[in-house]
């Protein structure tokens, strides 16, 4: 079943241009210079249920637009679009009440009532039977790891607490469809590997499908599959995390520790050797003969340990970027 399905998707919208000084401030008042910027640009995307997408880009690329598109929060400029065969901006309680968003920027619980509170809050709100809510709440309560600070005033709370009960208030309802803007944004180590931990869970259910925005690659890779890239408004990549690390064109390497003695120059032949320390020796291969190389290696030579290293995927994600950066400005 389709989710979420886009096509031609776009938003345009306008601002006024200020100079600087009193001159600009005062043309900005009087008659300001009308600016448009397109954030989404022919936006073409189907989602199925139960997947986990990565939405990625830098700065601007447009990823929290996309969100507040799907959600029905913005308008679109032009192009169609469903959710769950919904028309999202019409805002019909029916989708409402199947959708959640959740973003990392700001709070959205209530500074002085304490979690179990709100909680009852938005038992009312989304009209949910006591039995349902008791069986949900007992199940993220667990699962967010929150039993102990449920009484406690939000005030009161740190960050990375307040994150795990927004979690928990966002899936009360048990949204089909999940959005999820930055959710471990200014999270300490611990806080958001529970947060990834949270989400994962919850995406291995299958019966769920989210979107989640981070800057974070550690959010991207633990908890995604599948991986959409923006810059500036249009879509750059739409795939597998597997097929983008095999297909960016950057080498690999290979880290082998030799038990014994071993040829320098049979070793050569197999790749640039970039890096040599006693019995290690770093090798730099295509990728596509990387595991071959790997194989040959074992076979001819006592090894102690091997292992191939692939590059990071924030260096990846950069070279992209880069790439997009010369296609739109040479």
């Amino acid at each position: 079943m389709t989710a979420i399905w886009t096509k031609n998707l776009s938003k345009k919208y306008w601002l006024y241009k200020k100079e600087t000084g009193i001159k600009g401030t005062l043309k900005y008042l009087i008659r300001g210079e009308k600016v448009f910027v397109e954030a989404i640009r022919g936006l073409d995307l189907k989602v199925e249920m139960g997947e986990t997408i990565g939405l990625i880009g830098p700065n601007g690329a447009g990823k929290t637009t996309t969100l507040k598109i799907l959600s029905g929060i913005l308008y679109p400029t032009s192009g169609e679009i469903k959710v769950l065969g919904f028309t999202p901006h019409k805002r019909e309680k029916e989708f409402l009440k199947q959708i959640t968003f959740l973003s990392g920027q700001r709070n959205h619980l209530f500074w002085d009532l304490p979690a179990e509170e709100y909680f009852n809050f938005c038992r009312v709100v989304y009209q949910l039977p006591e039995a349902i809510f008791k069986k949900n709440l007992k199940k993220l309560v667990q699962l967010a790891e929150i039993e102990e600070i449920l009484h406690i005033p939000q005030r009161k709370l740190s960050v990375g607490q307040r994150k795990r009960c927004e979690l928990v208030a966002a899936l009360l309802h048990d949204p089909k469809v999940i959005f999820l803007d930055e959710p471990t944004n200014a999270l300490d180590l611990t806080n958001a590997r529970k947060i990834r931990e949270f989400i994962k869970e919850r995406a291995e259910e299958g019966k769920y499908t989210i979107i989640l925005t981070s800057h974070n690659m550690t959010d991207i890779e633990q908890v995604c599959k599948r991986v959409v890239i923006l810059h500036m408004g249009r879509l750059v990549y739409d795939g597998g995390l597997d097929e983008l690390n095999r297909s960016n064109g950057f080498k690999r390497k290979i880290r082998v520790s030799f038990r014994d003695s071993w040829n320098k120059e049979w070793v050569e032949r197999l790749g640039n050797v970039i890096f040599i320390q006693g019995q290690e020796v770093l090798l730099e291969v295509p990728p596509e003969n990387a595991t071959q190389i790997a194989s040959t290696l074992i076979s001819q030579f006592s090894i102690q340990d091997i292992r191939i290293e692939n590059p990071s995927l924030e260096m990846i994600i950069e070279s992209i970027y880069k790439k997009e950066d010369e296609r739109v400005f040479k």
